[in-house]
C-alpha cells in the first residue's frame, strides 16, 4: 500500500472528526472557553529511545506517553494530538497496522483525539513525532518556576526502573521485567496531576534523569533544592548493588516520573491524593535559598554527569 492508503486504512478510522477525517490541510476545533490551551512537541527514533525490534503497539504508546508526561508536568489534560512518522518503505505495512492499534488503545484509556499528522518514507530508521495538546482552567497551568523557599520537594514513583530495564534488556530474569515493562510503556501521571493542580507551585517530568530535571528546576526558580538521597525512591532489585540502584535514580532517564514543590501547608493534602491515586509520592527534599541553581545534598552539589542529547 501506498501511503494515502496507509492513512486511509489504519489512521482515519482512528482519527477524530475535529480531524476533518483527514481530507484537508488542517484540523478544526474550537477552544473552548474558560480553559487555556497547552501545546507541546516530543520526538523519538529508533536506535535512541527505542531499540526498533519492539512490537510497533508499544512503540506508538511510548511516543504518546511520553507527550502526555509534558502535559501532566503542566496540570493539563489531554485533549489532541497530531502525528508524524518517517519509516523505511519496507517496513510500513506491517508497522503501520500494529502501530495504529497501540494509538487506538492509548487514546481511549487517555481520552486523547487525533488530529492528523504526516506519513513519509525515510531511509534506515523510524522517527516519530507527537505535537500534543492539553487545557488547564484559565490561570491553572503549572511551570518550572514558582518554586519558594522552605517549599517541600517531592517525586512520583520509583526511580531508575527504565534505565534498569534498558541495561538488562537482553536478559531472561524475571527480576528484571517489571523494569523492562517501566522502559517500554512509561506511566505518565496525567490523573494524579490534575488532582494536585492546586496544591504544586513549580514541577517538570523526569525525562533525561533526575539530577538534570531536578536542575532545571532549580535553576528555573533561581533557588537551592535540597536533597535527601536516603529518601530517594530507587529500585529494590537486589541482584544489583545499592550503588547501581542509586546511579541508575539519580542520573538514568525515560522515567517520566513528576518532581515538584509544594508549600508544607499542603503536605496532608498531597498524601491523601496519593493514596487515593494508589501512587507512591515520595517527600525528598526542600526548597531555600543559597546556592542557586544548585541540586545539593549534605551541604555538597550532586555532581553526576547527567545524561545530554548533544
Amino acid at each position: 500500500m501506498d501511503e494515502f492508503e496507509l492513512i486511509k486504512k489504519y489512521l482515519l478510522p482512528i482519527s477524530s472528526i475535529e480531524s476533518q477525517f483527514l481530507s484537508n490541510d488542517g484540523a478544526i476545533f474550537r477552544p473552548k472557553i474558560g480553559l487555556d490551551y497547552v501545546v507541546s512537541t516530543d520526538t523519538i527514533v529508533e536506535k535512541i529511545h527505542f531499540k526498533g525490534n519492539e512490537s510497533p503497539d508499544l512503540i506508538a504508546k511510548k511516543a504518546l506517553r511520553t507527550n502526555l508526561s509534558d502535559l501532566a508536568a503542566m496540570c493539563a489534560d489531554p485533549e489532541f494530538y497530531s502525528l508524524s512518522i518517517s519509516l523505511p518503505k519496507a517496513k510500513a505495512n506491517d508497522f503501520i497496522k500494529i502501530f495504529a492499534k497501540g494509538l487506538k488503545e492509548d487514546q481511549k484509556e487517555y481520552k486523547i483525539k487525533l488530529l492528523g499528522g504526516d506519513l513519509t518514507a525515510s531511509i534506515d530508521i523510524i522517527t516519530i513525532t507527537i505535537n500534543i495538546i492539553g487545557t488547564v482552567p484559565s490561570g491553572k497551568c503549572i511551570s518550572r518556576s514558582n518554586a519558594k523557599v522552605s517549599d517541600l520537594l517531592y517525586v512520583t514513583g520509583d526511580l531508575g526502573l527504565s534505565n534498569i530495564g534498558l541495561l538488562n534488556i537482553n536478559k531472561n530474569d524475571k527480576i528484571f521485567s517489571k523494569a523492562k515493562l517501566k522502559y517500554y510503556l512509561p506511566q505518565p501521571r496525567i490523573d494524579f496531576s490534575s488532582s494536585i493542580r492546586d496544591f504544586v507551585s513549580s514541577m517538570i517530568d523526569i525525562s533525561d534523569g533526575f539530577v538534570q530535571d531536578c536542575g532545571h528546576l532549580a535553576r528555573s526558580s533561581n533557588l537551592e533544592f535540597v536533597i535527601n538521597l536516603k529518601n530517594l525512591p530507587i529500585s529494590n532489585i537486589d541482584l544489583l548493588s545499592y550503588e547501581q540502584r542509586l546511579n541508575a535514580a539519580l542520573i538514568g532517564g525515560d522515567d517520566y516520573e513528576l518532581l515538584f514543590t509544594a508549600p508544607k501547608i499542603y503536605k496532608e493534602n498531597i498524601n491523601k491524593l496519593a493514596k487515593v491515586h494508589n501512587l507512591r509520592v515520595t517527600n525528598i527534599g526542600y526548597v531555600k535559598s543559597g546556592k542557586n541553581g544548585q541540586v545539593t545534598s549534605s551541604n555538597k552539589p550532586i555532581d553526576i554527569n547527567a545524561y545530554k542529547h548533544f
